[in-house]
């Protein structure tokens, strides 16, 4: 029970923290490779397919494999069946993010 509670507050952690500084895809935005792991994470908290992921992250398919690929050997995104879904690694990958974007943000204040 203390798994599940634990998403619920990262999730709605992570809510309002992509909302609070713009997360979100748009085709004049130029992200990094940490913002689209985390875009990825975020989105994943939930099963998703792979064309969903693709659409919402706004990547291609060969950026989308490359991707995928990657968290899925570092653990913090699994497979079930044909879809993905964050893992307690990736949710403390997103849990360190937004701890940074909090400190570089402070900074800029």
């Amino acid at each position: 029970m203390q798994v599940q509670q634990l998403k619920f507050v990262i999730e709605s952690r992570f809510g309002i923290f992509k909302q609070e500084n713009g997360l979100k895809v748009s085709g004049s935005t130029k992200r990094d490779r940490i913002e689209i792991i985390a875009e990825i994470l975020l989105f994943c908290y939930q099963q998703k397919a792979k064309t969903n992921i693709m659409h919402k992250t706004n990547l291609n398919y060969a950026q989308l494999q490359h991707n995928l690929s990657y968290l899925i050997a570092s653990g913090m995104l699994t497979r079930e069946e044909s879809r993905y879904i964050t893992t307690e690694k990736g949710y403390r990958f997103l849990e360190l993010f937004a701890e940074l974007q909090g400190i570089l943000r402070g900074q800029k204040s």
